[in-house]
């Protein structure tokens, strides 16, 4: 049985440093700040599902899926 993916929104004013695809760490950085900002980074290991722009609220919505 599949597990449902964890779902991430960060702001699409800065480029993310993560495709779909691409496998991550929890604790690793996905998007590139500046100094002065918070970085966000994956909340769970796993592999990036899918990356959606929602332009109501200028966000990438990342999805993550387990890692297995």
């Amino acid at each position: 049985m599949s597990e449902n993916p964890t779902i991430l929104r960060v702001s699409a004013t800065y480029s993310l440093r993560v495709e779909v695809g691409d496998t991550v760490q929890r604790g690793e950085i996905i998007q590139q700040v500046p100094n002065d900002t918070p970085r966000p980074v994956a909340p769970t290991s796993g592999t990036i599902r899918s990356i959606q722009f929602d332009p109501a609220r200028h966000e990438f919505v990342i999805a993550i899926a387990p890692a297995s």
